[in-house]
């Protein structure tokens, strides 16, 4: 039996398909009552629905365009020795949080580059700076949301992931899910874009 994650994103899929001009708030609540979600997973809906939306154009877009963000929140913060600068913490990969693996999978993937941000301002800064086409983002699902915004009617092509648990401190990701989302990615479609060069 599926889990109610893998069903959240067929509705998806199936509603995203059906129509032309998509009400995301209305369709997070559509989906939401069919499946009697509590409010993380109503903010789980939402989250997926705008990632499809953004999907086909992040498929598109070779690894060494995108730029993967972490939350700071990620960190251990009773054991975490890694210092801040103007681009955010520089993690030591010291395997005690989440932070190392995940920067670890973008590297095999050949992701531009990894950050680890404490917010959405810093986010917007490295995103003028370094100009990706496409950025993936585990965070909350306010600073999903914030991201979602900030880069619509733009050209960069966005996806993120929830983070498993919320709040400021000591947070965990869904590392199957957010390998899941870094890897997405059509062939058909970068061929495409190479041969209208």
């Amino acid at each position: 039996m599926p889990k109610i994650t893998e069903k959240i994103k067929e509705a998806v899929a199936e509603t995203v398909d059906r129509a032309t001009h998509l009400d995301v708030a209305g369709a997070t609540q559509a989906i939401a009552q069919t499946f009697g979600l509590n409010k993380r997973l109503v903010n789980y809906t939402h989250v997926e629905l705008r990632n499809k939306l953004n999907e086909y154009g992040f498929k598109a877009t070779p690894y060494n365009k995108r730029i993967l963000f972490l939350p700071h929140c990620l960190r251990n913060s009773k054991e975490c020795k890694a210092k801040y600068n103007d681009e955010g913490l520089q993690c030591k990969r010291c395997g005690k949080c989440d932070i190392a693996e995940l920067i670890g999978i973008a590297e095999e993937l050949g992701y531009a580059k990894t950050f680890v941000a404490p917010g959405g301002s810093m986010v917007t800064k490295l995103v003028k700076k370094y100009k990706p086409s496409a950025t993936m983002g585990l965070c909350c699902y306010h600073e999903a949301n914030l991201a979602f915004d900030n880069f619509k009617g733009t050209k960069i092509h966005t996806q993120a992931c929830l983070l498993l648990n919320d709040g400021c401190k000591d947070t965990k990701a869904n590392i199957t899910e957010a390998r899941e989302k870094m890897e997405l990615i059509d062939k058909r479609l970068l061929e495409t874009k190479e041969l209208k060069k």
